[in-house]
């Protein structure tokens, strides 16, 4: 009875995403856009080259901290289902209908605004206005600052 909490545990650890930790001043150093706002609908569609399925969310802005984004922005996140066909990305952020968060995005190479740091750059607020993270299947590597790193270039 005591190996199934362990089994349990490793079967979740199993399914995250790896990402590289980010602390707060990163995640505002590399996000455009930074809005307090409310999910007003979503919806999937494909790429304009046909190859990915995104989900795109409306949010609407409450506040914007950071950007100008107008009365509202879309984040997409890629995954979905459009034409009974389903796509799922691990460590994609998920958005709900009247959801309000605080989002950090980034603009990708196919202009779309996307949450910095999969869901380090998403957090919820509650009804009672406390703010909560989104990190439920993304597993966070810390680098050690005494390690120089590797180039990717």
């Amino acid at each position: 009875m005591k190996r199934l909490p362990l089994f349990l545990s490793l079967s979740i650890a199993a399914y995250a995403t790896l990402v590289p930790s980010l602390s707060l001043q990163q995640l505002i150093d590399q996000s455009e856009l930074i809005v307090h706002g409310r999910v007003a609908r979503s919806w999937a569609a494909w790429d304009s080259a046909h190859k990915y399925i995104w989900t795109h969310h409306q949010i609407d802005v409450i506040d914007a901290l950071r950007g100008t984004p107008g009365a509202s922005v879309v984040a997409s996140e890629p995954g979905g289902r459009v034409d009974g066909i389903n796509m799922a990305a691990s460590g994609a952020v998920e958005y709900g209908p009247g959801e309000e968060a605080i989002v950090f995005l980034y603009q990708t190479p196919i202009g779309y605004f996307r949450s910095t740091g999969l869901g380090q750059g998403k957090f919820t607020v509650a009804p009672d206005g406390r703010v909560h993270a989104n990190l439920k299947v993304l597993e966070l590597i810390k680098r050690d600052p005494a390690s120089p790193g590797v180039s990717l270039s």
